[in-house]
């Protein structure tokens, strides 16, 4: 194992951050969606049970945002991710032995309260380890991450995983176990920064109280929260119904999964680049207002184009709009007074109010598909592109500003 007192310690940190972002809240959350199919089909769930299934991990991230950052702040990320990674473990794989819709609800529900929790906590880490430049770096890489674990996800988990295993339970437990084993790796060679590190970096933990009260005053927090709110729920929903309705539009299952790797899969191309955009043209703003209009262009768009089409959107647009979670995280590291320090409370604080759209949203989206097939993505397009409102009112970053932070 690296020493902690090795230079490339911070880098073995950021890498066992980077599996846990791979395999809570990309692999064992979004294996879900190509799955939801066989589920449906077993327990008898209709479209919108789908959505409100779907929508019990967000809605657990409402109740836990706060909480979970406020953890971090005071026990530091060891401890912290130690937990997170082995109950995600367990309550993933209690969805296993789920035997209808409430329990397969309230299941989702408990997983949901550990993956809502880590993106939070695995951003805290960069921000205690980097700084500028290298700050945005690390959070596309934490990105980069995510989007391979989802697309591994998406990838094997019906089409292979599935039928290896006999069903979509076995599944569950499969990507339980790497969380688990990974919970252990964390408490057993995980570390806090010491002081000596470098003085903008070392690890200071905040009572509660102290962390609550100082983020609650910063008024950019809550507005980055509004952003959120429409933003994670165009995307939650989005992601969700993907497959579902291109099934319905009579793509086979292979293909269909395979919309949702290819859309991972560019935006694990797509997560650094758009940073070194951000970097070079000084402005974080600017790559969140690309990302949010790539997204609303796909919904917008995708009820109206054909196969190639819908390649295309997926293609370019998810290449563009991959930059978005770095930019909202480092916009919140970046905002004064947040920093390292309160960094898990602030993510915590946006993420609770993200979480909200992300519940509601995929339900409320998916009993438009009555009327039509279409209207659940349009409906989602118009909730992303409110995502713009909020985004006038945050301070933009100078190039210098980036380099100091």
């Amino acid at each position: 194992m690296i020493q902690k007192n090795s230079p490339n310690y911070r880098w073995y940190i950021l890498g066992l951050a980077m599996l846990a972002a791979a395999l809570i809240p990309g692999a064992s959350r979004l294996c879900m969606p190509v799955l939801f199919q066989e589920i449906a089909g077993k327990l008898h769930l209709n479209l919108v049970s789908i959505g409100t299934v779907w929508g019990m991990d967000p809605l657990a991230g409402i109740f836990i945002g706060l909480p979970a950052g406020l953890l971090a702040d005071r026990f530091g990320i060891k401890r912290t991710l130690t937990v997170i990674c082995i109950l995600a473990g367990i309550f993933g794989a209690l969805r296993g032995f789920s035997a209808n819709f409430l329990s397969l609800a309230a299941t989702m529900f408990l997983f949901g309260l550990l993956s809502a929790s880590t993106p939070n906590t695995v951003a805290k880490v960069t921000a205690l380890w980097f700084s500028g430049q290298r700050l945005a770096l690390a959070n596309a890489l934490i990105n980069v991450a995510w989007s391979l674990g989802a697309m591994s996800a998406t990838m094997f988990s019906a089409t292979a995983i599935s039928p290896w295993l006999g069903s979509w339970r076995g599944v569950m437990f499969f990507w339980a176990v790497p969380c688990t084993a990974l919970g252990l790796v964390w408490l057993f060679t995980g570390q806090e920064p010491a002081k000596n590190e470098a003085p903008e970096v070392h690890a200071v933990t905040v009572p509660f109280s102290e962390a609550l009260s100082h983020v609650a005053k910063i008024k950019e927090e809550w507005i980055i929260g509004l952003l959120t709110l429409a933003h994670f729920g165009a995307t939650m929903g989005f992601m969700g119904y993907l497959p579902l309705y291109l099934r319905n539009s009579g793509w086979t299952t292979t293909a269909a999964d395979s919309s949702i790797t290819v859309l991972s899969g560019v935006g694990t191309l797509g997560a650094i680049p758009m940073v070194l955009l951000s970097d070079k043209i000084g402005s974080r703003k600017a790559v969140l207002a690309l990302s949010i209009l790539a997204l609303t262009a796909i919904l917008a768009f995708l009820p109206f184009v054909n196969s190639t089409g819908v390649w295309l959107l997926i293609i370019i647009g998810g290449f563009l709009r991959s930059g978005g979670p770095s930019m909202i995280n480092v916009m919140i590291f970046e905002t004064k007074g947040v920093g390292g320090t309160y960094g898990g409370t602030a993510m915590g604080l946006s993420g609770a109010i993200g979480m909200v759209g992300a519940f509601l949203s995929p339900p409320l989206g998916n009993s438009f598909a009555d009327f039509s097939a279409g209207l659940p993505l349009l409906f989602w397009a118009g909730l992303s592109i409110l995502a713009l409102v909020p985004l006038f009112f945050i301070q933009s970053k100078t190039n210098s500003t980036l380099q100091l932070n």
